[in-house]
């Protein structure tokens, strides 16, 4: 009967499938590192949203009371939102509501859509006043690339006309998905009244302002219904040009005399005072948001973006400039890099160890099992749709110094067992067979040891790490069949001689040494063993000892060449005084030279060019840059030079720089604090922050309520106004008319 080949044996007596298999596999990996998708961050679902409802003139008690608390009761009665991570700022005028989702809600889309209709029919239950309530849920959407384009000499029209030929070139990238403006300034046709021949004509500014509304309002003018056809009526619109406005008849006498808007004011074309803008080293820019499709490789799309935007360049004209002030496409391919240099060094430090115990061949079959594992293991995650990512590329690099582990084992024994006289093919199947057992264990306890991330972490972190533990499992397992179908072969073929026969009589190997010493040591443990186990305890206290002052923090600093300031000044602060403050933190910041450029966010915040790093709200009191440096080392020496320095430097102005990281908190320690009495809750955060300024560890102690806002109350007589015909909203009307700001 014929004896059944295990399949050592057979890998070993059909070598040459196992070798094609081997090289197909390889060439697969090195196809699939090319080919597969990648991007900075694994994905994961972004359960926050942010729900904005517009009251023009109601006060922020007005909002809290009217809008603000029936909105939140509407909100909490969906079971899938998490109450205590949802909170409401009040402003004058206007509410945001952050609005985060139970870790378990896996379909947030169908959440969201499900929400935004109960939004829309729950508006009608509010006050009539409030005019817009929206849902912001593509809040965790990140821009791969950030794109200016500034210029002093040329009018934001123009520079939108430029955008939008950059726009439709980029547009014919597959991978590039929503493209999003920011900065943009309208203008506007500004008239301004005199008021003297406003009264000398006996005319009125609200009627007036009325007259020119309706001129450019559309709704429907109805239709001609002959029986035979249906033809709808639409009129032409009255104003096309600014000549047009001028013209409007705003007054007429019985005698056919007729007054002009022109007559009675000064009509210009113009940019408002902006409420907000970006500024690119100093000039002023608009900024364009590149978002990549899912699924796709990003290092791909930035240089097939690279490629358009160098052609781009050449036909805009000298004044106008074009940069990337963001890049995760670099970032990534950055990354990739690193790890191929990672793997090099790996090869090359596995060859000269084994060297120093081994010889060359032995080594070299050793080293080689690494880079075979690596680009099988790759061709896999293409295979099998893992994408190369910050988790995936940190299990490579955790495995690479595992990878080899197996293979030594089996080398190892094979060179003992041709040292004692047995011949090499039996010797190569035993050594693998021998040790099966033992390396499959080890390689099952190392896997299952990264298991539990999957069950200690929930919501965002868990979506983070769910690639981990089976990319460690995946590569592990490819190093173990490896080292026990193509190892053997290879030292088979490669390793004719044992260590003992090339070895002289009276010469002693560095491997002799070492393990002399250790037979050395082995003899005192056993001779002293109460003093072995005393050892081995005091060691363990040691470490958790030593583990407990070791700082900790729960996700990695990002290695960047760029970091972001964050300006907060007093409620109510003129946008001409943020701009002030941000000047002459730019001003400082572009003297030095490690500083490349310095993009500042006037009145808003960013769009999200970091995964954990949230857009902040807009303000008049807010400002933001984004810094970018030299490199990575250069980052850090900023910070350590000016964090601390510029923090409270300017009067009344609060600098928060910020380290970009892996953390999705705001701040490391955040203390929430809830009640329904505004005093109450105030007094609390008071003595919270006085005990918390104590602590020499922390800075930048401080809470998110803003300091009261002064304002102008006009109380208005209801007998004196329904005398006169004056009711609320003409007096609001008439205010807006001579106080607003256009």
């Amino acid at each position: 009967m014929k004896k059944k080949l295990g399949f050592i044996e057979w890998a070993m007596r059909y070598r040459q499938i196992v070798i094609l298999i081997t090289t197909l596999l390889v060439g697969f990996g090195v196809y699939g590192l090319y080919m597969m998708p990648k991007q900075e961050f694994p994905s994961f679902t972004v359960r926050q949203g942010l729900v904005v409802a517009v009251y023009p003139g109601a006060t922020s008690d007005e909002i809290e009371e009217q809008v603000t608390k029936p909105l939140e009761n509407f909100i909490f009665s969906y079971k899938e939102v998490k109450k205590r991570k949802t909170y409401s700022r009040s402003r004058d005028g206007i509410v945001f509501i952050n609005v985060e989702l139970n870790d378990n809600v896996k379909n947030k889309d169908e959440f969201w859509s499900k929400f935004k209709h109960g939004v829309e029919q729950f508006k009608s239950s509010l006050p009539a006043g409030v005019l817009a309530l929206q849902v912001n849920d593509d809040f965790g959407e990140t821009a791969a690339i950030l794109i200016t384009l500034e210029s002093d000499q040329k009018t934001y029209r123009e520079l939108e006309r430029y955008l939008e030929g950059l726009e439709d070139k980029l547009r014919t990238v597959d991978a590039v998905a929503n493209l999003r403006r920011y900065g943009l300034q309208k203008e506007q046709i500004s008239v301004y009244l005199d008021q003297k021949k406003l009264s000398m004509y006996g005319i009125d500014a609200n009627t007036m302002g009325l007259n020119l509304l309706t001129q450019g309002f559309t709704t429907m003018s109805g239709e001609v219904d002959n029986k035979a056809y249906v033809a709808p009526i639409h009129i032409a619109r009255s104003y096309n040009r600014d000549r047009d406005i001028a013209e409007q008849i705003v007054y007429s006498d019985p005698s056919g005399h007729v007054i002009r808007l022109k007559d009675v004011a000064r009509i210009t074309r113009e940019y408002p005072d902006p409420d907000s803008y970006i500024r690119n080293n100093g000039k002023k820019c608009i900024l364009l948001s590149m978002e990549m499709r899912q699924g796709n490789n990003i290092v791909q799309m930035g240089k097939e973006v690279d490629q358009i935007l160098e052609a781009y360049k050449q036909s805009l004209p000298q004044e106008v400039k074009m940069y990337k002030i963001t890049d995760q496409a670099q970032v990534v391919g950055d990354s990739v890099s690193t790890f191929l240099k990672e793997l090099l060094i790996a090869i090359v430090a596995v060859i000269l160890v084994v060297m120093a115990l081994m010889p060359l061949k032995v080594a070299s079959v050793a080293a080689s099992t690494i880079p075979i594992s690596i680009f099988i293991s790759l061709g896999l995650f293409y295979a099998f749709g893992i994408e190369l990512n910050t988790v995936t590329l940190a299990a490579l690099i955790v495995t690479l110094g595992m990878i080899v582990d197996n293979s030594i084992v089996i080398i190892d024994a094979y060179l003992e067992k041709i040292g004692e006289g047995v011949s090499r093919w039996h010797a190569a199947i035993a050594s693998a067979r021998e040790f099966l057992k033992s390396i499959f264990s080890a390689t099952l306890a190392i896997s299952i040891t990264f298991v539990p991330f999957l069950l200690t972490t929930k919501g965002m972190m868990n979506d983070f790490l769910q690639s981990f533990p089976w990319a460690i499992s995946l590569i592990l397992g490819i190093s173990l069949l490896v080292a026990v179908l193509l190892v053997p072969f290879m030292q088979y073929y490669f390793i004719r001689k044992g260590l003992k026969t090339d070895a002289k009589k009276n010469k002693k190997s560095f491997l002799d040494v070492i393990q002399a010493k250790y037979d050395q040591l082995l003899d005192l443990c056993f001779r002293w063993p109460k003093t072995t186990l005393g050892l081995g305890v005091a060691s363990v206290v040691f470490g958790v000892l030593l583990f407990g002052q070791l700082p900790q923090k729960l996700m990695p600093i990002a290695e960047r060449n760029q970091f972001a300031i964050e300006f907060y000044l007093p409620a109510g602060t003129a946008i001409e005084q943020t701009a002030a403050v941000a000047d002459s933190m730019e001003s400082i910041l572009r003297k030095d030279q490690r500083v490349v450029s310095v993009t500042s966010f006037i009145g808003e915040g960013s769009p999200r060019f970091h995964t954990s790093y949230a857009p902040q709200l807009p303000g008049s009191n807010f400002a933001q840059f984004i810094v970018n440096t030299q490199g990575n080392e250069a980052t850090v020496e900023l910070l350590d030079k000016y964090a601390d320095k510029y923090t409270d430097y300017f009067l009344n102005a609060r600098l928060r720089f910020k380290q970009l990281d892996y953390s999705e908190a705001a701040s490391p320690i955040e203390v929430r604090v809830s009640g329904d009495s505004l005093t109450d809750l105030k007094a609390a955060a008071q003595v919270i922050m006085k005990r918390l300024k104590c602590m020499p560890n922390l800075r930048m102690v401080r809470t998110n309520f803003e300091d009261p806002l002064p304002g102008v109350r006009i109380r208005l007589d209801e007998d004196e106004a329904t005398r006169l015909g004056v009711n609320r909203t003409f007096l609001a009307m008439n205010m807006a008319t001579n106080f607003g700001d256009g």
